[in-house]
């Protein structure tokens, strides 16, 4: 089982909104990734027995509702990735990231490990403490009228923090659910308009008036260790590309250097600035930035597209050449039907 590549794929997502560009750079604020040690050296963490593969179930906790609709979480005005919180147990609350870029099904660290009590499965036999430390479960997670019980997890043993002059101000506490979770709905709508998530476990997605939506299909592919990946069918600059959707990320579009050079002839003078981004578990990774004045996304043009262009040997690009961020849908409806594979994106007059 290959845990590190999916964990290598996403987890650095809550820490590199709240770095901005000062993430590999000497300045007052910047964020650092905490180790908690090895979790099952705690006399304060319980371990878990032998029945700790079983599946999880989903319900919903109102009887009757076929669709429940959460609010945004307060961070998405920083962040801009899809986020709702969520309860864990009876009353502590956290932001619940719905990340397509996460290939697990669901992830904590060790705040949520530590301050829940949750029972631990380590994996970490060679004595790491960093990265993945093993399996938890949840025993209650509600999002909304959505109750999730006794789901199995991966946990790490370390969190980001935010800090100014060495001094911690945030502490990343963000679940993450992946696609394998997110998959169990029939669908789910961002609707980043009135900044709330609808989700529907028994109603099929209705449109409505289908010439209102712009429609990209999708695909889920599956790894031997039961990692989901989400891909999406869509034209960038009327070049049709294979991208992965990372509803977890508030930026736009993260290519690697040959797909850029592809697209590129086909937009306005676009000059990129060569930075670095840091990626907790990857490291502060080379690329190139820049904002395409007007670009042309599906059937919609965005402004101010933010654009990360990447060597095409990136760590960050194992799966796909290019990740699709939210930043080019955040004045309109995306829905996921994952009943008939497809994206709708509601059109906007004008864009």
């Amino acid at each position: 089982m290959r845990l590190s590549d999916p964990v290598r794929r996403w987890f650095w997502i809550p820490a590199v909104f709240l770095l901005g560009a000062e993430g590999c750079s000497l300045h007052p604020v910047r964020t650092v990734v905490v180790s908690a040690g090895r979790l099952q050296e705690r006399a304060d963490v319980p371990r878990l027995g032998d029945d700790w593969g079983s599946e999880g179930q989903m319900a919903q906790a109102a009887q009757g509702r076929s669709i429940c609709r959460v609010k945004y979480h307060p961070s998405y005005r920083q962040n801009r990735w899809m986020v709702v919180e969520g309860t864990l147990g009876e009353d502590r609350t956290y932001p619940v990231v719905l990340d397509t870029g996460a290939s697990p099904a669901l992830f904590v660290n060790d705040i949520h490990v530590v301050d829940n009590g949750l029972a631990i499965h380590p994996l970490d036999a060679g004595g790491t403490s960093s990265g993945v430390g093993g399996i938890c479960v949840l025993p209650r997670l509600q999002i909304g009228d959505i109750v999730l019980l006794n789901w199995s997890c991966f946990y790490a043993q370390q969190h980001p923090e935010t800090q100014v002059f060495g001094l911690t101000i945030a502490r990343d506490q963000a679940i993450v659910a992946g696609v394998p979770a997110l998959r169990k709905f029939r669908y789910i709508a961002f609707d980043s308009i009135n900044q709330e998530v609808e989700f529907s476990l028994r109603e099929t997605f209705d449109a409505g008036r289908p010439d209102a939506w712009s429609q990209y299909a999708f695909v889920i592919e599956e790894d031997l260790a039961g990692n989901a990946y989400l891909f999406v069918e869509i034209p960038i600059a009327g070049e049709p590309l294979r991208l992965q959707l990372d509803t977890g990320s508030g930026r736009g579009l993260a290519v690697a250097e040959e797909l850029w050079e592809r697209i590129r002839p086909r937009v306005a003078h676009t000059p990129l600035r060569a930075t670095k981004e840091l990626y907790p578990y990857l490291g502060c990774l080379d690329c190139k930035r820049g904002v395409v004045p007007r670009l042309s996304v599906g059937d919609r043009f965005v402004t101010q597209a933010q654009v990360s262009v990447f060597p095409d040997d990136s760590p960050l690009l194992e799966q796909a050449a290019g990740l699709l961020g939210m930043q080019y849908f955040q004045d309109t409806i995306l829905v996921l039907d994952f009943q008939r594979h497809r994206m709708w994106v509601r059109n906007v007059p004008g864009r």
